[in-house]
């Protein structure tokens, strides 16, 4: 035999395994609650119990045991989030004889019960700083689709090799009949078969499917690693990204976005789509959408989306006497900073019996992150200024016209709250205007209230222009 009928002969024994494999991941992932034993899933594969055994670890790089057992439990882990239902019947669901046995594997799994797991578990703000500060997505209705698709696990998903597979399958690389619009590029899509929020499953073991959407009445007959399934329509957070760092994006939906919002997941897969391959994707003028499947009515969602989207509106105020105090602090400092200022300034206002004339402020002229510590000062506008000394200082609140926009207690925190600076200063660039001062948070009663409501009016960001 020559050396390429070696090469041939090869290749072809690996894509004879990865078929057979992926119909054991899809026999797994669609009979979570029936026996999955390595002679079962053996006679799905059509291989010896014994030479499955090796090859499903060989190419999954864990055993049969350890994956089915892995996918139960996250596939627990997902209905103890998404559904109200019983323990028992969730532990039942995913193939366990008893809810004690259930417990004890998912505690060992997750190093929580089901039920801490449910109480603590569910979507929580994560705030992690980088680029998509304001995450307002778009609400549409997405009809089904017919995706041709290889299910891959990890890196797998980013591979030229899949890829190539696909293109050749729906033939959009050669002049034949395309079971993709000709006139249109191609949708490259990734399924996300584990919740992207969960930290419990190692990047590396990920199940996504990797696919392509088929043209409208497209028809095309399976064959080696590649098969079809349809990607379920109904309503979607629509979110669009330029740029790098997709499971970032995954990271700040879940964790930022969706503890914010009072939206619910449906119990479909999310996935993101791109026309450009994913391999060229870590580019910056790649655009990304992500696809997160919700709950409710199109119209009673939107009409919520209008009311969430961030208002500009403007006045005029004079100039006014201000006592206050300045720091640089960076950005683990500033709450500490805004609370004891205010609590210093108000306690000399009412020792002096003064008037206030408006509500607290604090002034940001300088940046503040966990790198920079600019300048940051608290201040009270007064009616007339008392004797000062200290740390505290007399001086002026500027007035003239101010572009703002109002956030509940919900919206107000780092770094999401940048991105509504980021709305306010496009206001103002947008309508011809140009920055007369430094941006400035104004208080509904005073900085860092702990008495006040998560959608009450909490604060304003404001910014002088002309």
């Amino acid at each position: 035999m020559t050396t390429q009928q070696e090469v041939q002969t090869r290749e072809d024994t690996i894509l004879h395994h990865r078929e057979r494999l992926n119909a054991v991941l899809l026999h797994i992932q669609e009979n979570i609650d029936a026996p999955l034993t390595v002679e079962t899933l053996a006679e799905v594969a059509g291989f010896s119990p014994y030479y499955f055994h090796r090859i499903f670890a060989a190419y999954l790089r864990e055993t049969t045991s350890d994956y089915v057992r892995r996918i139960r439990l996250d596939w627990a882990a997902r209905r103890l989030i998404l559904s109200s239902d019983q323990v028992t019947q969730i532990a039942l669901e995913a193939g366990y004889e008893t809810p004690a046995a259930f417990g004890r594997a998912f505690k060992k799994h997750f190093q929580l019960s089901p039920r801490t797991f449910r109480r603590l578990r569910r979507p929580t703000l994560y705030a992690n700083n980088w680029e998509p500060l304001l995450l307002q997505p778009e609400i549409r209705q997405r009809p089904d689709h017919e995706l041709v698709y290889i299910p891959c696990v990890g890196a797998e998903a980013d591979s030229e090799t899949v890829w190539t597979t696909l293109k050749q399958h729906t033939r959009i690389a050669g002049n034949e009949t395309s079971a993709i619009d000709p006139f249109e590029p191609p949708s490259y899509v990734q399924v996300c078969r584990d919740l992207p929020n969960e930290d419990n499953t190692p990047s590396d073991k990920m199940r996504v499917d990797a696919g392509i959407l088929l043209e409208e009445n497209a028809s095309i007959q399976p064959r080696g690693p590649v098969d079809v399934q349809q990607l379920a329509g109904g309503v979607y957070a629509v979110f669009h990204h330029q740029g790098s760092r997709r499971d970032a994006m995954w990271q700040a939906i879940y964790k930022r976005w969706l503890p914010q919002t009072e939206i619910s997941l449906r119990d479909a897969p999310p996935y993101a789509e791109s026309t450009a391959l994913p391999a060229l994707r870590r580019r910056q003028d790649q655009t990304v959408t992500f696809y997160v499947p919700i709950n409710g009515s199109l119209y009673e969602l939107q009409k919520k989306e209008t009311l969430m989207s961030p208002t500009v509106s403007t006045l005029e105020q004079p100039d006014r006497h201000m006592l206050s105090i300045t720091r640089h602090v960076n950005i683990d400092e500033l709450h500490v900073h805004l609370r004891e200022s205010y609590e210093q300034i108000a306690a000399l206002i009412a020792e002096a019996g003064v008037e206030q004339d408006g509500k607290p402020v604090a002034i940001y002229h300088g940046e503040v992150n966990k790198d920079k510590n600019g300048p940051v000062e608290v201040g009270i506008p007064v009616k007339t200024v008392p004797t000062v000394s200290g740390s505290i200082k007399s001086g002026t609140l500027p007035g003239g016209s101010i572009a703002y926009t109002s956030l509940t207690l919900r919206q107000a925190h780092f770094p999401e709250i940048l991105g509504y600076y980021d709305a306010v200063y496009n206001w103002i660039e947008e309508n011809g205007h140009k920055i007369a001062g430094s941006p400035r948070e104004v208080y509904a009663t005073r900085p860092m209230d702990k008495e006040a409501g998560m959608d009450q009016p909490f604060l304003e960001i404001a910014w002088p222009y002309m």
